[in-house]
């Protein structure tokens, strides 16, 4: 049971739920910073089948994606070149994920906090574990994305991931970046961008 935030009506969300809606007001509202049991007991697809656990999947990665970007928005306010560019690298990631197996709780986070973390003030990499602490994500994937977000090590696909969606958004915006291209996906996705800027 939820608490709505608009008239304090309780909302039942069933485990296999991201959200519902409140009956008293008609508002949605969201699983916010609770984890359901199929996130984090290892016999949670079995328990619902894999058509529901894939649907819950689908949606938390709606839902985290809202809080996130609420997040960016908060932290930048009215700089809204610093928050296009957030939305752009997102936007190249998701095009990236569709040609790369990586996990996705890693690299959207990654994406779209990235400008954050890697903020030349001190505050900036705090500010972004503050944003995924509130987001409800597991604290070793917490680890994992501030690692990307520092310009960590790339040993891994999601920062190699993440790393291209950054210079395809760069390419987008008219930017040199004398960066290599990391992944397959991402090589292809640039030469695609190139020639269409030439046409």
């Amino acid at each position: 049971m939820f608490d709505c935030p608009s008239c304090g009506e309780e909302v039942e969300i069933w485990t296999d739920e991201i959200r519902g809606v409140c009956s008293n007001c008609g508002r949605a509202v969201f699983r916010d910073g609770y984890m359901s049991c199929l996130e984090w007991c290892k016999y949670g697809q079995d328990c619902v089948g894999e058509e529901a656990y894939d649907r819950y999947m689908k949606n938390r990665a709606v839902g985290l994606r809202r809080k996130l970007v609420e997040g960016i928005q908060g932290y930048w306010g009215e700089n809204a070149s610093q928050i296009k560019f957030a939305e752009q690298v997102l936007s190249w990631s998701e095009e990236i994920l569709k040609g790369e197996k990586a996990d996705w709780h890693i690299v959207i986070p990654a994406s779209i906090l990235h400008n954050i973390g890697s903020d030349s003030e001190p505050e900036g990499l705090q500010t972004a574990k503050d944003i995924l602490l509130r987001s409800g994500l597991m604290p070793e994937e917490i680890e994992k994305i501030c690692r990307i977000i520092e310009n960590g090590p790339s040993d891994n696909v999601e920062s190699n991931l993440v790393h291209d969606a950054v210079l395809l958004a760069l390419l987008e915006a008219g930017e040199f970046s004398n960066g290599a291209f990391r992944t397959e996906t991402g090589k292809k996705l640039a030469k695609m961008s190139c020639t269409k800027a030439a046409r």
